[in-house]
């Protein structure tokens, strides 16, 4: 028997009605619904939302500059970059192959929990 749900609202199906349609089907027609059913819902209960942004940096060439110290090297390079800004040009970061493989796309992720 598969049963076919219209409605979903959140006053009926509580945690499950958030689901995609595909999975929410899978469950409720499977073979052992009622504890497909509990392991879903305390799964959902679980869940966190998060804010997702990729990243995806730029570089330059690189430049000498001449420092005192190790300390020195970061006002430095402010130092020619702002003297510099309108000659020195961007690219996108080149991938190493594992990086390619597993960051398609995106050099970073960053994420940031939303407070409910």
């Amino acid at each position: 028997m598969t049963v076919e749900v219209r409605n979903r609202s959140i006053e009926s199906w509580g945690p499950l009605a958030g689901t995609d349609e595909k999975t929410f089907n899978k469950v409720i027609n499977g073979r052992d619904a009622k504890n497909n059913l509990k392991s879903l819902i305390k799964k959902q209960k679980k869940l966190k939302t998060y804010k997702v942004t990729f990243i995806k940096q730029l570089v330059s060439d690189q430049f000498e500059v001449q420092a005192e110290t190790d300390y020195d090297v970061s006002s430095q390079a402010r130092l020619f970059f702002n003297e510099n800004k309108d000659t020195i040009k961007f690219s996108e970061k080149t991938l190493t192959v594992w990086e390619s493989k597993y960051h398609n796309g995106y050099d970073q992720i960053s994420y940031v929990k939303v407070k409910s």
